[in-house]
């Protein structure tokens, strides 16, 4: 027996979605032009689980449990034959010790991780983008569980309607109290090399469909065109090369008819590997300087696992198309 299943035009026609800019609905659009966007296409009854059982796989192998990460940095730093600069073998480290003591119910802020993303808010300053954390725990209520929100929420005379309003504020004063002898240093990773800034300040974004904390840091450091992709408080030794072939394999594994909203990993290429190491790559899509025309600017480090598969040690993005208010 068929049944008739309508699916949105953005789920299923993702690739091509992702070559065009994000653009609005003009304000003459109709209820017609709405309906337009659908797409009514027939699935046999097995077909429809065959699709569900892929994508749930799919979503699965994004997923894994931080002891998978874990055993992988074991492995890795413990390669006798590895090429491991001193550098990069305290930093993998660090990032295995995250994992080991990661709690959702006290994370910590997103400066003192150890990669941070630098993303361009559209229409706002580059700055260390940090996302709230929902309270897995209470599904049907909005909790946010970030050390942002806990520290922001403790502000001398707070008011809830900072965080209501559309607009980016900044909070100079929280972070001199929490770095009384001087706000964090920072290496600056872009595109092609690295740069010394320091951390300026902590402020909050939301708008109708998304919500960050932004971060500012001293961009006197940065030259005429550097494109910054993500910041660490330790200094990392890079490789800055790209590969096609990493590129088409990471690509290979995307499934974006199981998506609900349009994205542009399908846009991402590597750009450096940590110096010694084989198959980890620091990966990104951006649009320099104004990304507004994709959906979902993306920064990541991505290890090509046992058996081919992939596995992301590090992974963030950015929400331009608004997902959340569909």
């Amino acid at each position: 027996m068929k049944i008739n299943y309508v699916l949105y035009l953005v789920a299923l026609l993702l690739t091509a979605c992702g070559d065009k800019p994000v653009q609005e609905l003009p304000a003459t659009a109709t209820a017609d032009t709405t309906q337009s966007v659908e797409v009514a296409i027939e699935l046999t009854d097995e077909e429809m689980e065959d699709w569900r059982q892929k994508c749930e796989d799919y979503y699965a192998s994004l997923y894994v449990h931080d002891s998978v990460r874990v055993a992988y940095l074991d492995r890795l730093l413990a390669d006798k034959k590895s090429r491991l600069t001193a550098n990069n073998r305290q930093f993998l480290m660090q990032l295995r010790q995250q994992f080991i003591n990661s709690n959702p119910k006290q994370p910590r802020l997103t400066i003192e991780q150890a990669l941070f993303p630098v993303f361009r808010i559209p229409n706002q300053r580059a700055g260390i983008i940090g996302q709230p954390i929902p309270d897995m725990e209470r599904p049907m209520e909005y909790h946010d569980l970030s050390a942002e929100k806990v520290l922001l929420s403790s502000r001398p005379g707070y008011q809830k309607g900072y965080f209501d309003s559309t607009r980016l504020v900044h909070f100079p004063e929280l972070l001199d109290s929490l770095y009384p002898t001087g706000k964090p240093q920072v290496f600056l990773y872009t595109t092609k090399t690295t740069r010394k800034s320091r951390i300026q300040d902590l402020g909050h974004y939301q708008n109708e469909c998304s919500e960050y904390y932004h971060y500012t840091f001293d961009e006197q450091a940065l030259e005429s065109g550097d494109e910054v992709l993500f910041a660490s408080r330790f200094p990392l030794d890079l490789t800055y090369e790209n590969n096609p072939a990493f590129d088409s394999w990471y690509r290979s594994k995307l499934m974006p008819d199981c998506a609900d909203c349009p994205s542009s990993h399908d846009k991402a290429v590597s750009f450096a590997k940590l110096t010694g190491t084989e198959n980890l790559y620091f990966i990104y899509v951006d649009a320099f300087p104004n990304n507004r025309e994709l959906h979902t600017p993306l920064r990541a480090l991505v290890a090509k696992g046992e058996n081919g598969a992939w596995l992301k040690l590090w992974y963030s993005d950015i929400d331009n198309f608004g997902c959340s208010c569909l």
